[in-house]
């Protein structure tokens, strides 16, 4: 698998007929990874409105022709912001779970992400709990994203100790090009190279996911790269990157895709265009 298809905006900013139509796109070009969560997109509408979408679609296709990867955990309760999230104590994934099978219109979820980590939980509560839901089949593989160094170290312990279910996916804030080293992206956490040395180590079969590769169109030729990226490297770096483009007729954000790809890192991508889905996937030849 090459690149995963983003669908934070669908339900909301992007309306579900758009959004049938890059889904469609995206499986007629090999596509059959497809990123959502149960929170998607709270900040534009009241959140599992991109679930509800993809749910719909669902009734259109083939369920097992697709894998639905879904996230949850960072839910605000009040539906405002992180800080009220619901959590990953066993009530909450026990909630959180019944509400997106119901929303999707499934009875299995092929992946499943602890979208953030929650200090007031015991990670042995959080990771036997969804352990349980695998061996139940309800849950077929379990990811990770935006845990810190430290606390992934202890949970892969834990996993290896307790003979948990593995982690088989880890997706974290990356692209092509580094961030200050100031940056601070609230919950969300860049890929390090320690980070992807631990996970490796735990499972050697691990997909690490790149979210946000493109960093909203900053790549193209009249994007800007934002403040938290903004350094003379990196400016040079994407002067290059759209000299290559002019030279090879193909955009920059398709460049960055393949980058990242032959990096063995899947990259997620999300557009409401189905023009941009293809100009953007153009390199990326195997898309599963």
């Amino acid at each position: 698998m090459k690149a995963g298809l983003g669908t934070a905006a669908f339900g909301t900013t992007t309306s579900p007929s758009d959004a049938f139509k890059v889904l469609n796109a995206y499986v007629a070009m090999g596509g059959r990874i497809i990123d959502t969560a149960n929170n998607y997109a709270f900040w534009a509408g009241s959140g599992g409105e991109s679930e509800r979408t993809i749910g719909e679609w669902l009734k259109t296709v083939d369920r097992n022709s697709v894998e639905i990867h879904t996230k949850m955990g960072a839910f605000p309760l009040d539906g405002q912001d992180f800080p009220t999230s619901e959590g990953l104590s066993r009530q909450a994934i026990d909630t959180a779970i019944a509400a997106s099978l119901t929303r999707l219109g499934t009875d299995y979820i092929d992946v499943l992400y602890a979208h953030v980590d929650d200090l007031n939980t015991p990670l042995e509560e959080t990771w036997t709990v969804l352990t349980e839901y695998v061996r139940k089949g309800v849950v077929k593989k379990l990811g990770i994203s935006n845990y810190t160094l430290a606390r992934l170290s202890n949970l892969c312990v834990l996993i290896e100790r307790q003979e948990l279910t593995p982690i088989s996916y880890a997706q974290y804030r990356y692209t092509v090009i580094p961030p200050k080293d100031d940056a601070d992206f609230g919950i969300q956490i860049c890929l390090t190279d320690d980070i992807k040395s631990l996970l490796q180590q735990a499972n050697p079969d691990i997909i690490l996911v790149a979210y946000s590769p493109l960093l909203e169109g900053a790549f193209e030729h009249r994007g800007k790269l934002p403040a938290e990226y903004d350094t003379t490297a990196n400016e040079r770096y994407v002067l290059e990157l759209r000299a290559e483009s002019d030279m090879t007729l193909l955009s920059p954000s398709a460049l960055v895709l393949r980058k990242i790809a032959n990096e063995g890192i899947l990259p997620l991508c999300m557009t409401s265009k189905v023009s941009r889905l293809k100009e953007n996937f153009s390199l990326v030849k195997k898309l599963k």
